[in-house]
């Protein structure tokens, strides 16, 4: 899941209690669906789509 924080925000993983993940506002990431469900369901995040590919300019033969 492709989300960018609407404020900072410190998150701990429930199945990882030892870890914690320092977000910035307007910072841009992929998260686990689980994380960024509830750090949306928080108002800390907006899901948004995926930055698209490059492809390449040459033509397949």
């Amino acid at each position: 899941m492709r989300v960018r924080f609407l404020r900072d925000r410190d998150f701990t993983p429930p199945e990882n209690r030892m870890v914690t993940y320092a977000y910035k506002k307007g910072t841009e990431e992929t998260v686990k669906r689980a994380w960024g469900e509830e750090m949306k369901t928080d108002g800390d995040c907006e899901e948004i789509d995926p930055p698209r590919r490059a492809t390449s300019e040459k033509a397949a033969d």
